[in-house]
């Protein structure tokens, strides 16, 4: 059995993160990817936020995975209105972007082991114990431990922790030639319940796809595929499973901190993750630095500053989940009639002239008159989801 300071249980942006942040205050964590190459396999729309890369200093670097830059991107409402939304962000080849995180991890002084899976974890009174599987099966004793392992949290869930629930399901096409002229989001609440369909197109190829809570995904893409005049080859199929709810409310006990996914770290209007899993990644490494500190002075040890730490940031806020339940619980009548408002507008960064105009079409509108709370909700949500919506 080796004992090590610190594990980190998955290589994604939350783990990688987390790992750097360590390692940058001079504790080398050992991190264990299941999968042998980092990003992959590739189980994201591929969209990033230009927010994102500044707050991490990764602009100078996007030209390594960044492949294409918009200024704003298009929401469709059932009946075809158009909302715009203002989020500056690229499409990205995520696998690349996922291993320019791993180089500076590395760099750092993280170690990483790929192709190394933790199939069990025991809570013990000098630690924690990891058993792996892989080429060789070893064991590890850890002083703090750093879980994201992902949406299913299995690890987490021996260790008593609730896992994010529900989750809803996501399923993509990457097809061939460029499919529109920037980022397309289709909002139907009977077609897409839950969820929407997307269009985000890259070099020579798009990335088209679903996320829903019904059934028979595949089949309703295609569908989308069809009604949009989208005839090129697919390329690759893929797919994944995503947090719905957001943040979970307990991400931390005594020596052990939940990242990324396993934490729900998911803005639940978009269901976009990269920079909130960064933020925690980040977040829990710098907590872990400063406990493995207090444990060398023989101090009292304190996790809750993790929490403490994360509450400052807007997509930790309950009018997340309260949009995401008002908007997505709508029917697409209520949804037209959001629509008919904002047609041609930024429903997240409207101009004091165009105040005027949009409380007229509410007020003549009796359905959203008597919603005004839930209408003002619904555009903090989407404020909000513009910084922090992937």
């Amino acid at each position: 059995m080796e004992r090590i300071r610190v594990a980190v249980v998955g290589a994604g942006p939350a783990g990688l993160q987390a790992s750097t942040a360590l390692a940058e205050k001079g504790y080398s964590p050992l991190v264990f990817e299941e999968h042998p190459v980092i990003g992959q396999p590739i189980q994201c729309g591929e969209g990033i936020s230009y927010n994102a890369l500044k707050e991490f200093s990764l602009l100078q670097e996007r030209n390594q995975f960044c492949v294409r830059e918009y200024e704003d991107c298009k929401l469709f409402i059932p009946h075809e209105n158009l909302i715009m939304g203002d989020i500056h962000s690229f499409t990205i080849n995520r696998d690349a972007f996922d291993q320019c995180l791993e180089r500076k991890a590395i760099d750092s002084g993280a170690i990483i082991k790929t192709s190394t899976k933790v199939t069990d974890v025991q809570k013990k009174s000098d630690g924690y114990l990891l058993r792996t599987s892989g080429e060789k099966q070893k064991e590890y004793l850890c002083d703090i431990l750093i879980l994201a392992e992902g949406p299913n949290g299995y690890l987490a869930r021996n260790l008593g922790f609730n896992v994010p629930s529900p989750l809803i399901k996501a399923f993509e096409y990457k097809i061939k030639g460029e499919w529109g002229e920037t980022l397309e989001f289709y909002f139907n609440s009977e077609k897409y319940p839950y969820g929407y369909c997307w269009i985000f197109p890259k070099e020579d190829q798009t990335n088209v796809g679903i996320v829903t809570t019904a059934p028979e995904r595949k089949k309703r893409l295609d569908n989308f595929l069809k009604e949009k005049g989208i005839t090129d080859n697919v390329l690759k199929k893929i797919g994944g499973s995503i947090p719905m709810n957001g943040p979970l409310t307990k991400i931390y006990d005594k020596n052990v901190l939940l990242a990324g996914d396993t934490a729900g770290m998911v803005n639940p209007i978009f269901y976009g993750g990269i920079r909130l899993a960064m933020i925690s990644g980040r977040s829990a490494g710098r907590v872990a630095t400063k406990n493995l500190k207090r444990m060398e002075l023989g101090d009292d040890l304190d996790f809750q500053e993790y929490k403490d730490d994360l509450k400052k940031y807007p997509f930790m806020k309950k009018i997340n989940l309260k949009c995401h339940n008002y908007f997505y619980g709508s029917s697409n009548d209520f949804l037209n009639k959001i629509g008919q408002v904002f047609d041609g507008k930024y429903i997240n960064r409207i101009k004091r002239r165009q105040v005027g105009d949009i409380i007229w079409k509410i007020v003549k509108k009796p359905t959203l008159y008597t919603k005004l709370r839930i209408l003002y909700n619904l555009y903090v949500g989407f404020l909000i989801a513009r910084d922090w919506g992937f």
